[in-house]
């Protein structure tokens, strides 16, 4: 489906003279001086601030983190033993859960007489830490729990835990609740850490606490960088100076070095190792990782990320997971286009199953530009899941009926949540009406005014040193003014795809060829490029994602 953007609510900007003196003072190219310009106008006079973003400097950021007070004592407690015993991870079914688990697996062998882990199932268990489960945890043998990517709210079974004598961690990244003051081992920068140390994922807190605290070798630590790169984009972090250097760095090392699972994982989907991007993790390999525990067990992603066993056997049943989930969720969000009103935020279907709802959630909120619940019943409660449009605050709409929801949790634009089944009618109402409160402004489209044909391969590159590009560092939009030599050609076999020819560059439109059968109302291209790798050469590509219309035209839409 082909996006519009109104020709109102685009900025263009142009290189000048002030871009030229920029690009001169960074000794960058002056691509790369107008897309800081464009990001960053408002502060790119301070030379200093335009150097720092330009080229973070990832250890002198590590050195300032302040990740709060727990990051000291969960260290005292490290060394205060040569061996913590049989040790159970407990981790979540997302990405960033997968890849805690699995960094705290091998940075906790190093202290145990064994290592295992735990991860609930989405539409048995769901979310967080379960009684039921912790119990038959110490049953078994468990001396020391490591809990990733949850339990900050747990306190209670935490405490609980440590009464019966065995030793507890907890490092996350989820918003705290005001009811109760944290477990005292709860290493997450949303108690008392500073600004940048809140923007982490729980992959990279429990990283960059083995990091400042020196609980193994540094030098071993940048290996593990790949799964913090992987976590980070997965949960869509800001990418401000440290987290664009943590991605930085875990790209170079999946570029270079990557682990076993992974290089099966981008062998089997053709993905050309060498110019790997976060928009290739994002659309491809973090899908593949997420999928199985969407709709059953997350135990494949685990064990591909830890390398160990039938790595092939393991990816492949991740790509046909992940198959299976897109089936699944296109069928569902064709449904709720078809069938629900646009003016209905929270849905509900007793036959939806609850996995791949986020999802669908995610889609259906970036098409409709406001916020959605989906849910459904699972083993006599109902689980939603709750997704918000930038300026909204999925935690605070969450918080503001906490009392009713039986278990909640999440982030400013996600969150999920669970209730009672004879709550849930109270609860649906009271979410439709915060959701009917919450005002959606126009987005502003920011664009550099320039032809796809004056961008070489070289000078996208160096716009690269800017990435990754994702939440809070957007990838650079370009535009181009429609002109009466465009054509129109179909691309691919299946009548679905079509490119636009701009001065004798391609700009490729995916899913759009229907919509441009007749572009009357068009006046310009928003588009960008990426770098593609074919025939053993890389090469720039370009990708429409807006085609502008006149204000009055994207009205009558």
């Amino acid at each position: 489906m082909l996006s519009t953007c109104s020709s109102s609510n685009l900025k263009l900007y142009e290189i000048g003279e002030p871009t030229r003196d920029l690009a001169k003072k960074l000794s960058c190219s002056e691509l790369t001086a107008v897309v800081l310009e464009m990001y960053h106008e408002n502060r790119c006079s301070d030379v200093d601030y335009a150097q720092a973003w330009l080229k973070p400097q990832f250890e002198a950021l590590m050195e300032t983190l302040n990740l709060g007070a727990a990051s000291v004592e969960a260290a005292k407690k490290w060394r205060s033993k040569c061996s913590f015993g049989n040790i159970v991870v407990y981790g979540d079914y997302d990405t960033d859960g997968i890849s805690s688990t699995v960094l705290a697996m091998e940075i906790f062998r190093h202290k145990a007489l064994g290592v295992r882990y735990f991860i609930p199932r989405r539409d048995m268990q769901g979310y967080g830490l379960h009684a039921s489960v912790l119990d038959r945890l110490t049953e078994s043998g468990c001396n020391t729990l490591v809990v990733v990517d949850c339990g900050t709210n747990d306190v209670d079974l935490l405490r609980k835990l440590e009464q019966r004598g065995m030793d507890v961690f907890v490092f996350d990244h989820h918003s705290v609740s005001a009811s109760a003051s944290p477990f005292s081992l709860t290493v997450n920068p949303c108690i008392d850490g500073d600004e940048m140390a809140r923007k982490l994922c729980a992959t990279a807190v429990l990283w960059s606490w083995a990091w400042k605290e020196e609980i193994v070798p540094r030098s071993w630590l940048r290996y593990a960088l790949d799964l913090v790169a992987l976590a980070t984009i997965s949960d869509c972090m800001p990418l401000n100076a440290l987290n664009r250097s943590i991605v930085q760095k875990g790209l170079t090392l999946m570029r270079n070095n990557p682990r076993r699972g992974l290089s099966a994982l981008f062998e089997k989907l053709g993905v050309t190792q060498q110019t790997l991007s976060e928009e290739q993790l994002s659309m491809r390999i973090i899908p593949c990782l997420n999928a199985p525990g969407r709709i059953g067990c997350a135990d494949i992603s685990v064990k591909a990320l830890l390398g160990i066993g039938e790595l092939y056997t393991y990816v492949n049943e991740l790509i046909k997971a992940n198959k299976k989930r897109q089936m699944i969720s296109e069928r569902i969000a064709n449904e709720i286009c078809e069938f629900e009103s646009a003016e209905r935020h929270v849905m509900f279907d007793d036959t939806w199953p609850v996995g791949v709802l986020s999802g669908v959630a995610s889609r259906i909120c970036s098409m409709r530009r406001s916020p959605v619940v989906l849910a459904a019943p699972v083993k006599g409660k109902i689980r939603g899941t709750l997704r918000v449009p930038a300026g909204a605050n999925a935690v605070g709409i969450l918080s503001a009926i906490s009392e009713r929801l039986d278990a909640w949790g999440g982030h400013r634009y996600a969150a999920g949540f669970s209730v009672l089944s004879d709550r849930w009618a109270d609860v649906e109402k009271s979410l439709e009406e915060l959701l009917s409160e919450i005002k959606v402004e126009n987005e502003v489209v920011k664009a550099v005014a320039l032809s796809p044909a004056r961008i070489s391969l070289g000078e996208w590159r160096a716009v690269g040193d800017l990435g990754p590009f994702g939440n809070d560092n957007p990838c650079p939009y370009f535009y181009k003014g429609k002109h009466d030599t465009d054509k129109i050609v179909p691309l691919g076999r299946d009548g679905k795809h079509c490119s636009v020819v701009v001065d004798d560059a391609r700009i490729l439109a995916f899913n759009a060829a229907s919509d441009l059968e007749n572009a009357s109302d068009v006046t310009g291209w928003v588009y960008h490029p990426r770098i593609d790798y074919w025939r053993n050469e890389e090469r720039v590509q370009f990708v429409l994602d807006y085609a502008v219309v006149e204000a009055a035209a994207e009205e009558r839409k």
